[in-house]
């Protein structure tokens, strides 16, 4: 489903929790990543790993996303869920267009 998303250094939001953390990472980029981790580069050479063996993922309806979220997200375009129950993992990618 990413190889088709196209979103390699696009701009995505990041939306993640768990149990006992909840976090949300503005700015990143997708970088070139496997079948099995899908990974996201931030500002001063941090990224995120996400791995995806356990996972389950989907495409949001816009409907579905709270409308002061979607606001909050220059140009959105789009939204994936990524959901795992072990360990238990809940993140929403948030995708928006290029600026013009």
């Amino acid at each position: 489903m990413f190889a088709k998303w196209e979103r390699e250094n696009q701009s995505i939001a990041i939306l993640l929790s768990t149990p006992s953390i909840g976090m949300a990472l503005r700015n990143g980029h997708f970088t070139p990543f496997t079948d099995d981790c899908l990974v996201i580069s931030f500002a001063g050479e941090s990224e995120l790993r996400i791995f995806l063996s356990e996972a389950a993922f989907w495409r949001v309806k816009p409907k579905e996303i709270r409308k002061d979220i979607s606001e909050t997200i220059p140009n959105f375009e789009q939204c994936v869920r990524i959901h795992s129950e072990r360990p238990a993992m809940q993140c929403f990618l948030y995708a928006s267009s290029p600026s013009r």
